[in-house]
């Protein structure tokens, strides 16, 4: 059961690093690939993680249906083989303090898995994480930085994004976000589940910061 944990997780990275191989352009984002691409094609340590049922599975279900890009069919098809292998969380204080007033929006609705990580990853990597993190409908993640630069790479439709300013931008599925350290951002999920490769390279352990903003009353319901 080890072993087929460990192939079948090992699979699914090479299939993000492939897709972002061809489809990443920036410099502070083909920096971040190169370092996952050594620790993939490394001998990094596996550490075996016991699976379970995942928290929000009908959503999940429902954002890996809903796929359709043929450049990320690879990586869905991976997903469905290896989502038995897997150990789904929900972050209750893991990414922000307890008294950091996120909201119930998010905290009900969340829930993500480490591929690699130092604790929670199926391999081991005392800085990089990566996994895949999931927003049910209707969740508004609120404004929010982190020293850690981070990458999405978006694998669903219907998501806005807001990044320093009040200017909401609809991301669609394969594309690419590069957040830099402490850039300001967040984001309103539609009646369809928002689902994502996320990864912080390094200042993983650093927690969020929220940025107050004057809507949060008028978005958050």
């Amino acid at each position: 059961m080890k072993n087929l944990q460990k192939s079948l997780v090992k699979n699914l990275l090479w299939e993000i690093v492939k897709f972002l191989e061809v489809n990443i352009e920036g410099r502070p984002e083909r920096e971040i690939l190169a370092m996952l691409s050594l620790v993939v094609s490394g001998n990094c340590q596996y550490s075996h993680q016991i699976p379970n049922k995942p928290p929000k599975e009908e959503s999940l279900l429902t954002a890996l249906n809903l796929i359709n890009n043929d450049r990320l069919l690879p990586i869905k098809n991976s997903l469905f083989s290896a989502i038995n292998q897997l150990k789904w969380s929900i972050d209750d204080g893991l990414f922000y303090e307890t008294s950091s007033e996120i909201g119930r929006s998010y905290l009900n609705g969340n829930m993500h898995t480490e591929l690699i990580g130092p604790k929670n990853g199926v391999f081991k990597h005392d800085d990089l994480r990566l996994g895949f993190f999931l927003l049910e409908p209707k969740t508004f993640y609120k404004d929010h930085q982190h020293e850690a630069p981070e990458l999405y790479l978006n694998l669903s439709n219907g998501t806005s994004w807001r990044f320093e300013t009040t200017r909401w931008v609809n991301k669609k599925a394969g594309s690419i976000i590069y957040n830099k350290p402490f850039r300001v951002h967040a984001m309103k999920v539609s009646s369809q589940p928002f689902f994502a490769v996320w990864c912080w390279p390094y200042n993983s352990s650093k927690k969020c910061i929220l940025v107050p903003k004057k809507d949060w009353g008028k978005i958050e319901i």
